[in-house]
């Protein structure tokens, strides 16, 4: 089948072992079962990632895609995915992100790109067009994703994109993560930690060429859609600070994590109230990412936590200020502008930072870590002692060693006490959703492809979790299917504020490619991949057994607006959810994709004898 307008066709390879380039074509009736993105990042991880292979050698693949939309006039398009087998979870791994990268790497020619080996020396990749070049980056190793990113955009021209890891990568922490021109991170999973295993600093891209759609008219339209109702809404919590809305609404929600997820209330979320610290910390600064209407990320102002004596920009989200201050009990927003500008730094994903630090926090309070095992005390609420950890970490000194695999990794290490007290899904921290505060959330965690993830399908209500999570299956699942597209066209979650519909995406498609899907072709393509994910972790040995969820959601919490409830009214209501989970995709009763699902889906050649 012939390539459609919007994509080329190409997979640029770069084995670092041996400084080896080669293109690679991918055919076009892949990208018409597997659009891009996601899509076609779980096709090519399926494919050229052998099962068992381990996450940290040279022979692990780390994928870095685009999708249709870029480098086109279509709204919030300023996104990419990186895709490898996870350090963290031993699983299947998409992190998505902000930033240029994707568009560079798009106008320079490819759809996607693999980066197989280990460089024999710290390097940079450099990529303009057609011209890869790997340069040394001993002179930058050591050095965090700040300084890093500004000495190699003074080394090109200002129109390249830069994503860089940090100390945290180099040293192999299970949830490190990268960061796209200082803005933007990576997040879940320790993609960064598999860049620094195969020695690989930082990418540099740029792309000079220019991208067709078969209809602009259709894109067209559809900008002037969106535009119109984003200039409508007034009085938008978003639309004044991006996530840093939401600790209120989660609290009194009761889903904002509280103390080790103890509860889902923060009694002191009010000093987490980011329209004070617009006024009092705020620069003005709205960034965005390309093509992007909403500019939702905010910059505050902090001192330099490494003692510089000088100013530097924090841009907090949401998830952080749950993750770094209700779970930390910490009650000053500098303090958690601190801690995350910290983690941006070091290349650490803040989600797992916070989860792992709380984790340590109780577990230093029942006696399970020590004053002599942190060099210090650690107690809920102590900001230093979290940044004093946060350093143990990133070092991987003291317990910070143990503390550097992640909390299901930490908490087994530390002996069967300590487990209880592990929050996590197949080993990736919980996001800042407490599932006690929110019917059916809980199996959207239990049942997401990379573990704990906020952003694989929201459950259609806000209501408490005190009735049946059955009834609630199927419009997770459609939130689910809506949310992979969303990731595969490399458009951003967000654009449900704008609103940018499932109707609307379908249409950029279209006017992108020149095809003609329709909904119910959407639909059967988020299950195809949503199938071959979950193939990649049933090769990996995941079953039904590891689609649950960690002892401390089945414990009622312990104040607020949801005190005394649980994940889901009991263990059986549970297991008939998840039930209904798998008969809907098509799985059989242990979660495993039927032979008859994957031959009505099309994946037959490529899954190959599974299951």
């Amino acid at each position: 089948m012939m390539i459609h307008h919007c994509w080329h066709g190409r997979l640029l390879h770069i084995d670092l072992e041996n400084e080896k380039v080669t293109t690679n074509k991918i055919p076009g009736e892949v990208y018409e079962r597997f659009i891009g993105g996601k899509g076609l990042g779980t096709y090519l991880l399926y494919t050229l990632v052998e099962k068992g292979v381990d996450p940290l050698g040279a022979e692990n693949s780390l994928f870095f895609l685009t999708g249709p939309l870029q480098g086109l006039r279509a709204p919030n398009v300023g996104r990419w995915s990186l895709m490898t087998k996870s350090p963290l979870t031993g699983l299947y791994l998409d992190s998505h992100c902000g930033g240029a990268l994707g568009r560079e790497i798009k106008n320079a020619g490819y759809d996607a790109m693999q980066i197989t080996g280990k460089a024999e020396r710290p390097v940079v990749l450099q990529l303009r067009d057609d011209e890869v070049e790997l340069q040394s980056a001993g002179d930058l190793w050591g050095k965090g994703t700040v300084k890093t990113t500004r000495i190699l955009a003074e080394k090109t021209d200002r129109k390249s994109s830069v994503y860089a890891i940090g100390p945290a990568g180099e040293n192999l922490v299970k949830f490190a993560t990268g960061c796209c021109e200082l803005a933007h991170q990576t997040g879940r999973g320790g993609a960064g930690a598999v860049m620094g295993s195969k020695n690989l600093k930082a990418i540099v891209a740029r792309g000079t060429g220019e991208i067709s759609a078969a209809d602009p008219d259709a894109l067209r339209e559809v900008n002037r859609e969106v535009a119109k109702s984003w200039a409508e809404k007034k009085n938008y919590g978003f639309k004044d600070l991006g996530t840093g809305f939401l600790p209120e609404v989660a609290n009194g929600l009761g889903q904002f994590p509280t103390r080790n997820w103890r509860s889902g209330f923060f009694e002191d979320y009010e000093s987490l109230d980011m329209y004070k610290a617009e006024e009092e910390y705020g620069l003005g600064a709205h960034h965005s990412c390309p093509h992007c209407i909403m500019r939702c990320t905010r910059a505050y102002k902090t001192g330099d936590p490494n003692g510089s004596g000088t100013d530097v920009e924090s841009m907090v989200e949401y998830e952080t200020l749950g993750l770094m201050g209700g779970n930390l009990a910490i009650e000053d927003v500098q303090s958690v502008l601190k801690l995350n500008y910290l983690s941006d730094d070091y290349g650490l994903d803040t989600i797992s930072a916070g989860g792992v630090i709380g984790f340590a926090m109780e577990a230093f309070e029942e006696g399970l870590i020590s004053e002599e095992d942190l060099g210090f005390e650690l107690a809920f609420g102590d900001a230093q002692a979290a940044i004093d950890t946060l350093r143990l970490i990133v070092s991987r000194n003291r317990i910070g060693d143990k503390l550097a695999e992640g909390v299901k990794a930490a908490a087994e290490s530390l002996g069967a006490p300590a487990i209880d007290l592990a929050v996590h899904v197949k080993g990736l921290e919980c996001a800042a959703w407490d599932p006690r505060g929110r019917r059916c959330m809980g199996l959207s965690y239990a049942t997401a492809d990379v573990g704990a993830s906020h952003l694989r399908g929201w459950p259609g209500t806000t209501d408490p979790p005190d009735g049946s999570a059955v009834e609630l299956v199927e419009s997770m699942v459609r939130s689910r299917n809506e949310k992979l597209l969303t990731d595969s066209l490399e458009v951003c979650h967000f654009t449900y504020h704008l609103p940018l519909s499932f109707e609307q995406k379908i249409r950029l498609l279209n006017g992108a490619t020149g095809l003609h899907y329709d909904e119910a072709d959407m639909m059967e393509f988020a299950e195809r991949v949503a199938t071959l994910s979950r193939l990649f972790n049933y090769r990996e040995g995941i079953t039904r057994q590891d689609d649950t969820l960690p002892k401390k959601f089945w414990t009622p919490q312990e104040q607020g607006p949801r005190e005394g409830m649980k994940a889901f009214v009991d263990k059986h209501d549970f297991e008939k959810s998840l039930d209904k989970f798998y008969e809907l995709r098509g799985w059989n009763e242990n979660g495993v994709p039927t032979s008859d699902r994957i031959q009505e889906l099309g994946l037959s050649d490529v899954v190959k004898g599974l299951p």
